[in-house]
């Protein structure tokens, strides 16, 4: 079936649990781009999987967790959430159940404590804590004279990579959402930070639903499942074990058909 964009009304969900189902779907940024950036034959995420995204530069790993996220346009096929047509679901839903890291998100002029608690005003400091424990950021921001209230630059100048993203990941954390989507959450951390960041998502994700778009071997730790993407299309699902056997496969034969080239 394809979806029409002709129906206003929009569908109201309180909760949204994460089963993703994608049949025959194309994307697009927006209606003037006429290139479609990712086409899913079929993807189907069931509520609590934790599942990596794989795939090199301009493969489609961003554009996808942009589509589940609600924030392309879909021209044909259909997309749904928890047996919802994706297009349909309110905004505001979507924003509230889906915490959506991607690798344009930003810090603004204003304080740590106005940054972090962008999307979960009602928070208090030690829930603030609690999130910046899980991100790696509470030892730093404990460091600092004026704590929370300290004064952060527009786009966070003045700190480090890794600092940033740790309090760009305690942001998206902060709100508590039931599904994850995260776009490169490592990055910028140093081995050691990363290893903790990873053992505390792990024990923080409980049931929530986890996709991740990562190059970091180490990232793979917290899922179970990976999809390949390849110029916007998938080229593999499988569990992970099966995953990386089949990566290390074509390595090897990558590797033995160059010592026979070369002999």
């Amino acid at each position: 079936p394809t979806e029409t964009q002709h129906d206003d009304s929009l569908i109201h969900r309180d909760i949204l649990h994460g089963h993703y189902l994608f049949e025959n779907a194309q994307f697009r940024y927006h209606n003037d781009d006429q290139r479609i950036p990712l086409r899913l034959v079929r993807l189907e995420i069931m509520p609590g999987e934790r599942i990596a995204i794989l795939g090199r530069n301009g493969a489609g790993k961003s554009t996808l967790l942009q589509a589940m996220a609600g924030g392309l346009e879909m021209i044909q096929g259909d997309a749904r959430l928890d047996n919802l047509s994706l297009s349909h679901i309110d905004m505001a839903d979507l924003r509230r159940n889906i915490g959506f890291l991607s690798q344009n998100a930003r810090l603004f002029f204003g304080t740590l404590r106005e940054n972090l608690t962008l999307g979960a005003p009602h928070a208090n400091d030690e829930q603030i804590f609690d999130a910046l424990e899980v991100s790696g950021g509470a030892v730093f921001v404990r460091r600092l004279a004026k704590g929370l209230d300290h004064p952060i630059m527009e786009g966070g100048n003045g700190l480090s990579g890794g600092q940033r993203q740790s309090l760009l990941l305690a942001r998206m954390l902060l709100r508590s959402p039931n599904i994850v989507l995260l776009d490169e959450p490592s990055a910028s951390l140093d081995e050691h930070t990363e290893r903790e960041f990873i053992q505390r998502l792990h024990q923080w994700l409980g049931n929530r639903t986890l996709v991740v778009a990562t190059h970091r071997v180490p990232i793979l730790e917290l899922v179970e499942r990976v999809v390949v993407l390849k110029e916007g299309q998938l080229v593999m699902d499988a569990p992970k074990a099966q995953a990386l056997n089949a990566d290390r496969m074509q390595s090897h034969r990558r590797e033995w058909k160059n010592e026979n080239q070369s002999a």
